[in-house]
């Protein structure tokens, strides 16, 4: 009995057409056009807001109003003036009619939370400002159109530091 066993070209031959057949065939032109919002346009306002003020009698923002546009890069400076170290302040951006609440809430939060609440009241929060301190906060401003609020969320000084934040 003869058995012939071969390892010759046909299985080769077999072997190229599976390579023939898993071949990539796309090209730049063939492939689907996917676009992409480019966030790069987005633009950038730049803001500067003072805390005034060395006792409770004298606390204040050094503008009532902030006006930015809608959507855009909000790039916020915030300079405390203060001397004394009961001046700390700190600058939260809340939903419309909300600064006191969100106030409130955050004196009960404390130091370790930097006075500001889980709230989706919040639409932005800097950081606390030490007396003689600047600190930056960047945000998005809203896409709806309104009169939002600012308040500085430190016991006591939501009744004097508050403000309107306009969107347009």
């Amino acid at each position: 009995m003869l058995i012939l066993w071969s390892c010759g070209p046909q299985e080769k031959e077999a072997d190229s057409e599976v390579f023939t057949t898993l071949k990539d065939t796309a090209t730049a032109s063939s492939a689907p056009l996917v676009e992409e919002k480019d966030t790069t346009k987005q633009e950038v306002q730049e803001l500067e807001l003072h805390a005034l003020g060395n006792t409770l009698e004298e606390i204040k923002y050094g503008q009532d109003t902030l006006r930015v546009k809608t959507g855009a890069l909000v790039k916020l400076k915030f300079v405390n003036e203060g001397i004394d170290m009961p001046m700390v302040h700190n600058v939260v951006f809340t939903a419309p009619g909300k600064y006191k609440q969100v106030a409130l809430a955050g004196a009960s939060i404390g130091a370790s939370g930097n006075y500001v609440p889980e709230s989706e009241a919040v639409i932005a929060a800097s950081p606390i400002a030490l007396p003689g301190q600047t600190v930056e906060l960047e945000f998005t401003a809203p896409t709806t159109p309104g009169m939002y609020d600012f308040v500085c969320t430190y016991p006591g000084h939501w009744s004097k530091m508050h403000g309107v934040l306009e969107v347009k």
